[in-house]
């Protein structure tokens, strides 16, 4: 039988909740420069279409674990994180 609610109980389990704000911090290339993610992942693009890659060979190439980590990037559904930049622009020499 499913358990019963006075009304003072929800009143008890209410809980206020704040909205979540995902910023968007500037990432530093090799020459110091500051780039939003938008241009960073219009350059990341850019320099994969140049050198003839697949986001799938860029991805083996970083030696990223997750298969997807490019696409997840370039279709910003993930922000890279600064491990991920820092190899990144290692291996297309931004």
């Amino acid at each position: 039988m499913p358990k019963r609610y006075n009304s003072e109980e929800e009143n008890d389990n209410y809980q206020e909740w704040s909205p979540v704000v995902l910023k968007k911090e500037p990432i530093f290339n090799k020459d110091n420069k500051e780039l939003t993610i938008d241009q960073f992942i219009s350059k990341l693009i850019q320099k994969r279409e140049e050198l003839k890659l697949s986001q799938i060979q860029l991805n083996t190439k970083c030696k990223f674990p997750y298969k997807y980590t490019i696409r997840d990037i370039e279709s910003t559904k993930t922000f890279p994180t600064a491990f991920e930049t820092r190899t990144i622009c290692t291996i297309l020499d931004f």
